[in-house]
C-alpha cells in the first residue's frame, strides 16, 4: 500500500486531540494511520521532513472559474485543479460557467464526473435560474441530486420575487442559495469604487450603497421567507456590520470575501492597472481593515479566491475594456495571511486557516474534517514563515504584479509555501 510519513509537523486543527502539537503522521492508502511524537522511518521510502511546516484540514475554495467547457484555453479543469492544489486547496467549488450554464442535470453531471480526477476535488455549482437569466427557477432539487453543491447565477439577483422563490424552494436542502450583493444599476457602467480616486481618474465608480442596499434587501427577504443565504463577496465596512448584527439576531446567513479584497484598495488602481479591476471593486482603506477584522472575529465565514483567469487577448487591453476579475487561486493563502498579520499577528494564522477550511465547509454543509487516526487524509501542508513564491501554474494572464512568477516573494514579506495533500485519497 502507498505510505507517506510526515516528520515533525505542527498540527493545526481545533477538532484534533493533537492540535498545536508537533507530531509525525503516517498516511496509508488515503487514510491517516498513525499520529505519534515519533514514528520510526528507517525503512520508509516516502518521508517528508516538515522543518517547521504545519498541516490543517484541507482547504476549500468556495468560488473559482476554470471555464470548462467553453473556454478551456483560459484555464481548464485539469490545469485549474493543479493550480488550486499548489495554492493549498483540496476542494474547489466551480462557479456557474458563463459559457455553458449548469442549469440541467447533464451540465452538472459532466462536472461531477471529473470531481476526483485531478490534483484536487472539483464540485460544481448550478444556476438558480434557467440559463442564469433570473427569470424562471431551475430544477434545483434535481440539480442537487445530480451533484450541485450550491446555487448561484454569478450575477446580481435584481428580481426580489426570484430571490424569495429560490429561498423557499431550496428550504430544507443542504445547498445554499448564493447572492451576489450589488446593484449594478446604481451608477451604471461602473468599473471601480466610487471615491476620490475614481474622480481623479475620470472613471465611473460603484458606490458602497449599491452593496449595502442589496444586503439590506436580502436580509429582509431571509427574515420573511426563512431559508439559507450566502453572500458571495462582500467589500464594505457597512456590509460587515449588517451581517454581524443579522447573525447575532439569528439569521441563517453566511458570507465570504476574497483574499484580494483584504489586500488592495481603490488607490491601487490609480495607474489604470486593469489587473485590479474586480466587481465588487476594491474600496477604501477603512473598508479593507473592516473586512480583515471581520475575518478575524468570524463574522466573515470564508475567504475565497474568486479565481477568474483571462487570456492575453482579454487582459492586455485598455482599462475600460479589461475583463473583471483576477487569477488568484495560487496566492489566496499568502495574501490572506499577509493582510491579517498586519491587523493582528497573534490571531492571523488561526483566522486564516479557519476561513479556508472550517468556514467554507460549514457554508456548504460538509462534515467537519479532522486530523486524527482512521480519518481521510485530506490535509493542507503549509509553512507560515517561509518566503512564498508563485509557481505560475495558472494559464491566467491577469495575475497582479506583486504576486507574479517573475516577482517571487509576495510583497517582499515572508508568508508560506503550501500544498494540498490529496495524492493518497480514495473517495
Amino acid at each position: 500500500m502507498e505510505s507517506l510519513v510526515i516528520k515533525k509537523v505542527q498540527i493545526m486543527d481545533p477538532q484534533s486531540a493533537h492540535h498545536g502539537h508537533v507530531r509525525d503522521i503516517r498516511i496509508t492508502a488515503g487514510k491517516i494511520e498513525t499520529i505519534k511524537p515519533t514514528i520510526d522511518t528507517s525503512e520508509e521510502a516516502n518521508v517528508w521532513h516538515a522543518n517547521g511546516a504545519c498541516v490543517s484540514p484541507g482547504w476549500v475554495d468556495l468560488q473559482a472559474h476554470f471555464y470548462e467547457p467553453g473556454a478551456e484555453h483560459k484555464e481548464g479543469l485539469e490545469n485549474g485543479a493543479l493550480a488550486a492544489a499548489n495554492g493549498g486547496f483540496t476542494r474547489v467549488t466551480l462557479n456557474a460557467n458563463p459559457h455553458v450554464k449548469p442549469d440541467d442535470r447533464s451540465a452538472v453531471a459532466f462536472l461531477q464526473s471529473h470531481n476526483h480526477s485531478f490534483a484536487c476535488s472539483l464540485y460544481p455549482m448550478a444556476t438558480i435560474s434557467i440559463n442564469g437569466e433570473g427569470k424562471s427557477l431551475s430544477e434545483m432539487h434535481d440539480l442537487g441530486k445530480a451533484g450541485a453543491v450550491a446555487f448561484s447565477d454569478d450575477l446580481p439577483m435584481d428580481d426580489t420575487e426570484m430571490l424569495r422563490r429560490a429561498l423557499e424552494y431550496a428550504d430544507g436542502m443542504q445547498q445554499p442559495i448564493i447572492s451576489c450583493p450589488i446593484d449594478m444599476g446604481l451608477n451604471a457602467g461602473a468599473m471601480m469604487h466610487e471615491g476620490a480616486t475614481s474622480t481623479h481618474m475620470g472613471i465611473t465608480g460603484n458606490p458602497r450603497a449599491s452593496e449595502v442596499m442589496r444586503i439590506q434587501r436580502d436580509l429582509e427577504v431571509v427574515k420573511y421567507t426563512g431559508g439559507r443565504l450566502h453572500f458571495s463577496v462582500i467589500s464594505t465596512a457597512e456590509s460587515v456590520d449588517l451581517i454581524r448584527l443579522a447573525k447575532a439576531q439569528g439569521s441563517n446567513i453566511t458570507c465570504a470575501t476574497t483574499a484580494n479584497h483584504l489586500r488592495y484598495i481603490d488607490e491601487d488602481l490609480s495607474n489604470f492597472d486593469g489587473t485590479l479591476k474586480t466587481m465588487p471593486p476594491f474600496r477604501s482603506e477603512a473598508d479593507r481593515k473592516a473586512l480583515c477584522n471581520g475575518v478575524i472575529d468570524g463574522t466573515i465565514d470564508a475567504v475565497i479566491s474568486d479565481h477568474r483567469p483571462e487570456d492575453l487577448e482579454h487582459h492586455d487591453v485598455e482599462f475600460n475594456l479589461a475583463a473583471f476579475g483576477m487569477a488568484s487561486i495560487e496566492s489566496t493563502f499568502a495574501i490572506t495571511l499577509n493582510a491579517l498579520r498586519n491587523e493582528s499577528k497573534e490571531t492571523a494564522l488561526e483566522a486564516t486557516i479557519r476561513a479556508l477550511s472550517a468556514g467554507p465547509r460549514s457554508v456548504l454543509g460538509y462534515s467537519a474534517a479532522t486530523i486524527m487516526p482512521d480519518e481521510p487524509a485530506e490535509m493542507t501542508w503549509f509553512h507560515p514563515d517561509m518566503a512564498w513564491e508563485n509557481c505560475g501554474i495558472t494559464k491566467g494572464k491577469n495575475v497582479p504584479q506583486s504576486v507574479s512568477p517573475q516577482k517571487g516573494n509576495l510583497l517582499g514579506n515572508p508568508l508560506g509555501t503550501v500544498r494540498g495533500i490529496k495524492l493518497l485519497r480514495r473517495d
